[in-house]
Formats: structure tokens, C-alpha cells, sequence
């Protein structure tokens, strides 16, 4: 499915601000930051949010296949936002971060024993492959709910 220069448009400005978060929380772990305070500058709090809005643009504009566009919206954005993510796991090997995100224990790519192949490529590819999964899961469920919704409001059966 070819991406409509509204899609694009859709997509544009959330990815924006994934990149600002992103980069946001990686100057706050580097500064030291507690972790309650940079775990609110994740992007998967966007994977919640972003489904809703993209569910109710989808309607808004007519779309004829709604969800079928919903899945690409959700899919895309997980899967550019987790490409995102995988550079800044590559750093944190490169860079041996210390940031508990990127701790072996914690799922991450830094610590005694992990490979130049793990912390290159192995690690941020599960990582991305997990939560692209996820973001896609959980952007459907949660964008299908909105639709359903705004499509039974009289303000949705006027679009």
C-alpha cells in the first residue's frame, strides 16, 4: 500500500517527536537523571497515544480501508521509531553507556562478556523486532477501539 501525502504528513510530525524524546532521554541518562524521570521520555508511551490519533484521522479523512491503513501507520511508526531506538543501543555499546536500560541484566548491550556482534547488531535487532511487534499489536488493538468508536458517533457518521 503506496503512502498518501496525508499519510506521510500523519507520520511526519510523531516521528519528530520520537527522535526528540529519544534524544531528550539519552542527555538525561548521560547527565545522570534517576530513572523514574527518564522513563518518561520513552517512545513507547507513543505507541499508546499515536494509534488514537492515527485511528481518528483515518475516519476524519474518509479513508476507504481504515484499518488496513491503521496497520500501516502503526507498523511504520513502530518500525521507524525502533530503528530509532537500535542506533541508540549501538552508542551505548560503542559508548559503554552506563544507563540501566542498556545493562545486559536489563535486556540491553552493555556488560562483561557481550560480543562486538551482540552489541552491534544482535541485541538492538531483538530489541527492535520485539517492540516493533508489540507497538504493532498494541497500535491495532488500541487504533480499531478509536475507530470503532468515532464511526458510531454522529460526529463520525457525518465523515
Amino acid at each position: 500500500m503506496a503512502l498518501t501525502p496525508i499519510a506521510h504528513q500523519r507520520l511526519k510530525w510523531p516521528l519528530i517527536l520520537a527522535l526528540v524524546i529519544i534524544v531528550i532521554r539519552i542527555i538525561l541518562e548521560q547527565l545522570g537523571a534517576p530513572e523514574s524521570i527518564n522513563n518518561l521520555f520513552g517512545v513507547a508511551w507513543l505507541y499508546l497515544i499515536l494509534p488514537v490519533v492515527f485511528g481518528l484521522q483515518i475516519v476524519k479523512h474518509g479513508d476507504p480501508s481504515p484499518f488496513k491503513s491503521l496497520f500501516v501507520h502503526v507498523l511504520l511508526f513502530g518500525v521507524y521509531t525502533r530503528i530509532m531506538v537500535a542506533v541508540t543501543y549501538m552508542l551505548a555499546y560503542a559508548f559503554q553507556w552506563s544507563a540501566p536500560r542498556f545493562t545486559l541484566e536489563r535486556g540491553g548491550n552493555v556488560g562483561e562478556g557481550v560480543t562486538p556482534l551482540q552489541g552491534y547488531l544482535i541485541i538492538p535487532a531483538r530489541n527492535a523486532l520485539f517492540w516493533t511487534v508489540a507497538a504493532a499489536l498494541v497500535g491495532m488493538l488500541i487504533g480499531s477501539i478509536a475507530i470503532l468508536i468515532k464511526r458510531r458517533s454522529p460526529a463520525g457518521e457525518a465523515a
